[in-house]
């Protein structure tokens, strides 16, 4: 029977023993009377998630102990769906009266329990939900009056439930030191709303006077910093408890306000260049606006966590503008970055916070209010330095807008162009001194309502400027005739300006008179010539291409073209004044031979172009004969001493298929230079199937040619190998004869075809220095051949041998490539050598001083004897190929060549017989005691860059 009572007395004394249990595991604060004179803040204590809501706070008190767990200092929970349990147990003198303070202004539901063991005190009801008169005593967050408390300790429930962030900054106070809290805050409020509300009126004055964007901008933000202390405080609450709605209007409104206008008046402070940032900002304006506005009409769970996210945002965005002013190198953006870090400070820790993801610092909660604030003040004392830099700026701008004023007024009074202002009718209500000089008079009359710039400039001229005007955005300037108080007509340049929304045309006047007669005076210069005053070459040229072309008001049907002969005669006998003056007369004595359609043109030092208009073939050869007769006639005297000249004329007929100016005057010219070769004093007449004609254009093509090849490189080198008779030689002989390469198409052409012409021009020299100056440098880049080259002969034409310069370019090409002289061997012909036998010895023997060979090519082609032999310093002797060719089969030939033999041998000369062309022929040579012999039979001519290193190299290796 004792043991079934025995088990009911043990279960009932563990079902009084769990609640005490329970109760004992709470956190527990201590508190005496001392403490209680300041509120103390709840250091520990157990939260339990009800994401039912639906626990009682006796089954709360049972569970949290196990279930609960441990926060120290503030709980932070951040944003939830569930209510929050909050458990602590308090050990209070007895019958003292508590008050507790929750020191978070936006939680919606509250409950407080107090339990005395397991016997419940209250509850207590309270939040943001409520009505501000039902919250408990009048504070800006949330101060409730406790029960008198016995003997402890006692079990302390808080149950929450908000859409907001969860934050339970707890503190517990006597409730006589509760009251002078009421008093302190709502004092603290008001002072700091009314700083900020009277900063932004301060700041909102300042703009209506300065109309500055940036003043705008920071008194609304400061407006809604103070908007947002006065829901954050619940002052809306206590004045105006009947409007329900004001706290979400004054809570979310203001937060956007501030974020929006905060933003602003940063990138308008910094005056930032956005660019496209502009996107993003815009973005989140309007998404700060639209979360903003709907969490007011509609209470979505997830609304503030929204606003909290794009506050971030918000902060991160400000912060990029900071470091982009420090980038762009804005003046005050140090300052600004330093004057607002407090609430950037703000802005990314506080939505940090309220996600639960970082503790905030003890005390911080107790500067929510008063850092941004004294942000605000920073910022209003930069803000203000800056004003008084900008106002420095603005009267410093000031004077020297005065200044420019009295400038201008100076400007205008003085300036040599004359200024004025009119109607656009043209009427004049403004003008210059220098106006009316520019107009013929001294003054300008006192009524200028009687001047018009319409009559001034002619009425047609007027409208095309007042069209102008429209068309080109108020500016026009063009060169016009403006007609003065006379009538008299001078160039002017006029420019007119209209300014935005204004009727008056303001313009500026410069004359042009001078510059108009300097021009006219510069295209007579351009267009004549200033020795003789006739037409120069460009005119021609531009008369001749006029009529070719068709679009000329004159057409011209042939062109003569005159070369004075003997006149280089002048110069060099009397000098080039007598040159000039024998031009100018006979530049004056033609114009008199002309009729008068025609044009008559210098085109060179001795040479005049005519053009006759609109005249047969036969009127035009009487006209150039006429010409010619009359510069025959014509004599030049100079210090007493006369002078004769005469003139080759060709002529050319515009219709004779000539489709330019240019072919125009190189066919005339080439008329003009036959009739020269053709003996001179004649005229000739242009006819494409003329053969002397073609035959002489030939020639001036191929000098073109020839040149262009010099500096194109259309010239190549090519060798043909000279064989020793008598007996076995050693190393490489051989010739380095000249080719051209056709550009066009590719052909090898032998100068059999362009060395006459090359003669005939003067050319031959250009041709020598090619040649030399090209082979030293090959033979220099081929240092092997050149170890096995025993000689190599060079043509040279007569101009070359007789001319110093050549003989130094060809000294300092044999140093300059370290080349030995001896072998190089340079042949003349018989027709150079003995032609000026005298002067060809002393260059031959220059040569031969120098080391180098000589040799005479052609022998026996010419009028020589061979008494002329003894006065040439030779080494070599080449015969004719005349003689040797066909010698095995004719005995004179052979006859001829012994004797050649046998002289040279007496001269201590080597001989060299040309154009060998078969065995038999070598053999005859060869009994005949011929040295050496080169011809077809021999070798034929190859390029001479199969010689090169490189290329006997690869043919030794491919072989």
């Amino acid at each position: 029977m004792l043991h079934p009572f025995r088990s009911l007395i043990l279960l009932l004394c563990l079902a009084c023993a769990v609640p005490a249990w329970a109760s004992s595991a709470l956190p527990l604060l201590k508190l005496d009377m001392a403490d209680l004179s300041e509120p103390v803040n709840i250091e520990r204590s157990l939260v339990l998630e009800d994401p039912s809501g639906q626990l009682t706070a006796s089954e709360v008190l049972q569970r949290i102990g196990e279930e609960g767990r441990e926060v120290q200092g503030t709980a932070r929970i951040g944003y939830t769906r569930s209510a929050w349990w909050l458990a602590v147990q308090l050990q209070t003198p007895p019958a003292e009266r508590l008050q507790l303070i929750i020191g978070q202004t936006f939680l919606d539901d509250l409950e407080i329990w107090l339990f005395d063991g397991d016997t419940p005190l209250g509850p207590l009801y309270s939040g943001a939900n409520r009505p501000f008169a039902e919250r408990g005593e009048p504070y800006p967050q949330f101060l409730l009056n406790l029960p008198r408390l016995g003997e402890g300790p006692h079990s302390l429930l808080l149950r929450v439930e908000s859409h907001s962030a969860i934050n339970l900054p707890l503190q517990v106070v006597g409730a006589a030191q509760g009251q002078q809290l009421i008093a302190h805050s709502w004092l603290q409020s008001g002072l700091l709303i009314g700083a900020l509300l009277a900063l932004a009126l301060f700041y909102l004055v300042k703009y209506s006077t300065l109309r500055e964007a940036q003043l705008a901008y920071f008194s609304l933000t400061a407006l809604c910093v103070a908007l947002y202390n006065t829901s954050l405080y619940n002052l809306a609450g206590l004045l105006w408890p009947q409007w329900s709605l004001l706290p979400k209007l004054l809570i979310n409104l203001p937060t956007a306000g501030m974020m929006i206008f905060s933003s602003l008046f940063i990138a308008s402070a910094l005056d930032l260049h956005l660019g496209r940032l502009r996107w993003l900002r815009d973005a989140l304006f309007a998404a700060t606006l639209l979360v903003s506005l709907g969490g007011v009409f509609v209470d979505h769970p997830h609304a503030y966590q929204t606003l909290n996210l794009l506050t971030l945002a918000t902060g991160l965005y400000q912060l990029l503008l900071m470091v982009l002013g420090v980038y762009q190198r804005r003046p005050y953006a140090p300052g600004y970055l330093l004057c607002w870090s407090a609430a950037l400070v703000l802005m990314l820790l506080v939505p940090l916070s309220r996600a639960g993801l970082i503790p905030l610092p003890a005390g911080f909660y107790a500067l929510y209010a008063y850092l941004p604030a004294l942000s605000m003040l920073l910022f209003g004392a930069l803000l203000d330095k800056q004003l008084e830099r900008v106002r420095r700026v603005l009267l410093s701008s000031q004077e020297q807008a005065i200044d420019n004023l009295e400038q201008y007024q100076a400007l205008f009074r003085h300036s040599g162009e004359g200024i004025f202002r009119c109607h656009r009718d043209g009427q004049l209500l403004e003008a210059n001194p220098s106006l009316a000089r520019l107009l013929g008079s001294e003054t300008l009359p006192d009524d200028l309502g009687q001047l018009s710039l319409q009559s001034l400039v002619g009425e047609t001229q007027w409208r095309w400027l007042l069209l102008q005007l429209d068309v080109q955005a108020g500016a026009v300037s063009c060169e016009c005739q403006l007609y003065d108080l006379e009538q008299r007509p001078r160039w002017v340049y006029l420019s007119l300006h209209l300014r935005p929304h204004q009727e008056f045309i303001e313009g500026i006047v410069v004359d042009l008179s001078e510059r108009r007669a300097l021009e006219e005076r510069l295209q007579q210069l351009a267009a004549h010539d200033a020795l003789t005053g006739l037409l120069n070459r460009r005119e021609l040229e531009r008369l001749l291409s006029e009529t070719l072309s068709g679009a000329a008001k004159r057409r011209f049907s042939h062109l003569l073209l005159l070369g004075l002969d003997r006149f280089k005669q002048v110069n060099d006998l009397f000098g080039h004044s007598a040159g000039d003056q024998l031009l100018k007369q006979l530049a004056s004595q033609l114009l008199h031979q002309l009729p008068r359609h025609a044009e008559l043109a210098r085109v060179g030092g001795d040479e005049f172009a005519i053009l006759l208009r609109e005249v047969d073939d036969e009127a035009a050869l009487g006209q150039a004969e006429q010409l010619r007769r009359a510069v025959e006639q014509f004599v030049f005297t100079w210090q007493g001493r006369p002078f004769r000249l005469h003139a080759s004329i060709g002529m050319l007929a515009l219709s004779s298929g000539v489709r330019d100016w240019e072919t125009a005057l190189n066919w005339a010219s080439s008329a003009s230079q036959l009739a020269k070769h053709q003996g001179r004093n004649r005229v000739q007449q242009f006819n494409p199937a003329d053969g002397a004609l073609l035959e002489h254009q030939r020639q001036l093509q191929w000098i073109t040619r020839l040149r262009e090849a010099t500096e194109r490189g259309h010239f190549e080198l090519f060798f043909q190998p000279v064989q020793a008779l008598q007996n076995t030689a050693i190393g490489l002989h051989y010739e380095v004869l000249l080719r051209y390469r056709d550009p066009q198409n590719g052909e090898w052409i032998s100068p059999a075809q362009f060395l006459d012409a090359a003669a005939r021009y003067d050319f031959l020299g250009a041709i020598d220095r090619w040649v030399v100056q090209h082979l030293c440098a090959w033979l220099a880049a081929n240092p092997r051949h050149l170890a096995q080259l025993a000689q190599v002969n060079v043509n040279l034409s007569a101009s070359s041998l007789l001319d110093c310069t050549f003989h130094r370019l060809l000294q300092d090409e044999l140093q300059r490539h370290g080349l030995p002289p001896g072998k190089l061997c340079i042949e003349v012909t018989e027709m150079v050598a003995l032609g000026e036998l005298g002067v060809s010895a002393q260059w031959i023997e220059e040569l031969r001083s120098k080391g180098l060979k000589v040799a005479l090519d052609d022998f026996g082609s010419g009028f020589a004897s061979y008494a002329y032999l003894r006065h040439l310093p030779l080494d070599i002797l080449k015969i004719d190929g005349s003689f040797i060719s066909g010698i095995e089969h004719d005995p004179i030939n052979q006859a001829m060549v012994g004797s050649m033999r046998q002289i040279a041998g007496q001269l201590g000369l080597l001989t060299v017989a040309e154009f060998v062309e078969t065995q038999a022929s070598l053999d005859c040579l060869r009994r005949l005691g011929i040295d050496y012999a080169q011809g077809y039979f021999v070798g034929r001519p190859q390029p001479l860059r199969q010689l090169a290193d490189d290329a006997r190299r690869h043919g030794t290796q491919e072989a």
